[in-house]
């Protein structure tokens, strides 16, 4: 039973959902972001029909839809009334029917299409990703307390976020590159991690409201930016009261950038952009001097004062 919807908003849930292909489509959105030319793929449908079937769908408030550069994503919304409706409905019919075994598969070869064409395009942006132990420390870091809402700033090929992920109520990815958002798609959707989003966007100007994430992560992204303290100061805006920010540098890149020293530096950062700085953590490697930052969103209580 459909729980919380208008007499009106249930036929048509059930209306959209209730045709074979909306309900493969259903199954497989509800899994992973794909374009239409990658659910063509899978179902092996043309693509106006598969269109018109994505049309249905979005129109009764089952599906997201959001364009990146040249590529359109559908989806089904990982948080709310439509998601629980979604899981509803495909929870009335078995996972383990033929028909979703087949799309789930095929699904998982254009996935692993999707992630060597990214990877071609994107070895600077992977090269240039945490290698496991910093996760590691990281999630050492963090996982004291509920990761809640995560957002990872500069995501990279989504390393950070398939190792937190596990752990969050919700995980959402945001880097400039479209490669490097296809192939970080590609990766936390191969783990299972149906609840993870990527969007392409600027640590300038990110596409969320205020106080919506309980933790930040930004991974080497200052140090080089031109507007350090505006990066910073957006993520403080997304963060809820309390809400903790993770910050890894590469210490010897801060220094250069800044010609003054690094902890000093970033924690003024910090302060300017509303956040109470917690503990520094030096992590020295054989090539790389790096530096992790906690800090946490001051309260308005501390604002005010």
């Amino acid at each position: 039973m459909i729980l919380g919807a208008s007499f009106l908003s249930t036929v048509s849930v059930l209306r959209a959902a209730g045709e074979p292909t909306r309900l493969r489509l259903l199954a497989l959105l509800a899994r992973a972001e794909l374009t239409v030319g990658e659910i063509c793929e899978v179902l092996g449908q043309s693509q106006p029909r598969v269109s018109r079937h994505l049309k249905v769908l979005s129109a009764a408030g089952l599906l997201d839809r959001f364009r990146e550069e040249h590529w359109v994503y559908y989806r089904v919304p990982t948080q709310g009334h439509a998601n629980a409706v979604a899981r509803q409905v495909l929870a009335l019919a078995s996972s383990e029917d033929e028909v979703f075994v087949r799309d789930q598969k095929r699904m998982e070869a254009v996935i692993a299409e999707r992630a060597r064409r990214a990877a071609a395009d994107s070895l600077p942006v992977v090269a240039a990703r945490p290698p496991e132990w910093i996760a590691s420390v990281l999630s050492q870091e963090i996982l004291g307390r509920p990761v809640g809402a995560l957002l990872d700033v500069g995501t990279g090929s989504g390393q950070l976020l398939e190792a937190l992920a596990p752990h969050a109520t919700r995980a959402v990815g945001v880097d400039i590159s479209s490669n490097a958002l296809r192939l970080a798609r590609t990766n936390v959707h191969t783990a299972g991690f149906s609840h993870c989003e990527l969007q392409q966007g600027s640590m300038y100007d990110l596409p969320f409201a205020s106080a919506t994430f309980d933790t930040a992560t930004v991974d080497r992204m200052l140090a080089a930016a031109e507007r350090p303290l505006l990066a910073l100061s957006e993520l403080a805006r997304t963060l809820k009261p309390g809400g903790r920010l993770v910050v890894i540098e590469d210490f010897d890149a801060l220094h250069e950038a800044l010609d003054e020293n690094p902890i000093m530096a970033l924690r003024q950062w910090l302060s300017n952009a509303g956040f109470e700085c917690k503990r520094f953590h030096p992590l020295d490697t054989e090539s790389k001097h790096l530096l992790i930052a906690v800090a946490e969103r001051a309260s308005a209580a501390s604002e005010a004062a």
